[in-house]
């Protein structure tokens, strides 16, 4: 008796060391978990993109401008965790829209690396900086992915006049809970990039959500869309996580988003 004792309490104390090693493990790989920076493999040729290099002190962030002469709004684009922003300038380069794609820290050509706090920062810092050189045009967020956390964090300092959710969660945190349900995740978690705690102050949002979409539940794309009430525009398409920004019905509700904020920026007659 006391020795199958002593064998359970020797297994329950090896069970807990795994247990610990995990979760020291988990903890000390999250930012590869969360960030994964992709090199600039080929310069834009688009006329339309003009490099541009903001100094953060620090560090500088460096992207483009596409169609800096464009009527309408100026939108400022946040990419997924592993997204190099320059695949994105012929799309944007279509919209009747100027486009701000600057890299995040240790993406493309930007210096320094990836934290929710260093890329909200520097959110606000491009989107400032956008809403400074356009200073007579209404200003649109467009977070896709892991950006939609960016740009909803964003947005309560930098007020624009409406944002885009292309697989918005409520937070990484509850991703990650869904993922590793045995680990104290609240506690381990460095960058919860809790979206959540700024849906009360977006204005209006175009919010875009799939049921197959394999790395943003669908639930939480739907449950954050849900939290903006009245300001939030909620279009369902059956598409891949990765397929959003390829499919022309997206682009067409963009576009349509896009005109109404033009329509309501403009000055009464």
């Amino acid at each position: 008796m006391v020795e199958a004792a002593g064998i359970a309490l020797r297994a329950a104390a090896g069970l807990g060391s795994i247990y610990l090693i995990l979760c020291v493990f988990l903890w000390a790989i999250q930012d590869k978990l969360i960030f994964h920076p992709q090199p600039l493999l080929t310069l834009p040729n688009h006329p339309q993109a003009v490099p541009v290099a903001i100094d953060r002190g620090e560090v500088v962030l460096r992207g483009w401008v596409v169609n800096e002469a464009a009527p309408g709004a100026v939108i400022v684009y946040f990419g997924g965790n592993a997204e190099e922003v320059s695949v994105h300038v012929n799309a944007f380069a279509e919209r009747a829209a100027t486009t701000v794609l600057v890299n995040y820290r240790g993406y493309g050509e930007s210096e320094g690396r990836p934290s929710e706090q260093a890329l909200v920062e520097d959110a606000v810092a491009v989107a400032a900086w956008a809403k400074s050189r356009f200073a007579d045009r209404p200003l649109v967020l467009f977070g896709s992915s892991l950006g939609t956390g960016v740009a909803a964090l964003a947005a309560p300092k930098v007020r624009p006049d409406a944002v885009i959710l292309s697989s918005p969660y409520r937070s990484v945190e509850n991703i990650a809970r869904a993922t590793f349900p045995i680990f104290p995740v609240r506690w381990m978690l460095r960058h919860p990039f809790r979206a959540e705690t700024a849906a009360p102050h977006l204005p209006r949002t175009l919010v875009f959500a799939s049921p197959t979409d394999r790395v943003i539940p669908f639930v939480e794309s739907e449950a954050m869309a849900g939290l903006l009430g009245e300001r939030g525009q909620l279009h369902v398409f059956d598409l891949p996580h990765n397929a959003f920004l390829a499919h022309p019905s997206i682009w067409q509700a963009v576009d349509d988003f896009l005109a109404w904020v033009g329509d309501e920026a403009a000055p009464a007659a």
